[in-house]
């Protein structure tokens, strides 16, 4: 008697150690979340309906043009900045460019929340113009800050049409626009066919 009460309780507690590690394993798979485009907002923002997965590397993106504030605004283009839990967001509006610098706030929920650190308005005479959002380096005193140019896109090897050139301070949470005589930016689509 007192073997099957033994058993009868080493099962249940069995049973009842998968099922609490199997529910912190579902949470940790969903808290796992990875970034993969003047005025600042202090409260993180969140919106379950405007988070969409990419299928590169399963990571999770909002959609930034879902908030009010950028409403009627299409993405151009957003990506991870280093291995950092921030990301840059381009988005345009007819003749209005905005480059967003946000952060990723993970907390226990699967859902996570975003804060807006900066923003940087532009805004160009011919709305038809395309203007591209791409990764430069500096031509003297090479390192490893992060730079980020509007260019016109144009069939060149190097863009030689750049309109704006920011330092992206990750320490700061700032765009720091420097002259764009000071870099270089590759057309990483140069001689595309595809």
């Amino acid at each position: 008697m007192k073997t099957t009460k033994s058993i009868i309780i080493l099962v249940l507690f069995l049973t009842l150690s998968c099922q609490q590690e199997k529910k912190s394993s579902e949470r940790n798979t969903d808290s796992k979340i990875e970034l993969g485009k003047n005025n600042s907002e202090a409260e993180p923002k969140s919106d379950n309906n405007s988070i969409s997965k990419t299928n590169s590397e399963n990571a999770i993106f909002r959609d930034i043009t879902e908030l009010e504030k950028y409403n009627g605004f299409k993405k151009i283009s957003g990506q991870v900045l280093g291995n950092s839990d921030k990301a840059l967001v381009y988005i345009q509006k007819d003749s209005l460019k905005v480059l967003i610098l946000e952060k990723i706030i993970k907390n226990s929920s699967p859902k996570p929340n975003y804060s807006i650190l900066d923003e940087v308005s532009l805004t160009f005479e011919n709305s038809d113009q395309y203007i591209a959002l791409t990764n430069c380096e500096l031509i003297e005193n090479v390192d490893d800050k992060i730079i980020f140019s509007l260019v016109e896109n144009d069939e060149v090897e190097y863009f030689d049409k750049i309109l704006k050139t920011w330092v992206i301070d990750l320490n700061e949470n700032k765009f720091k626009e420097i002259e764009t005589n000071k870099v270089k930016c590759l057309n990483e689509w140069f001689g595309y066919d595809g």
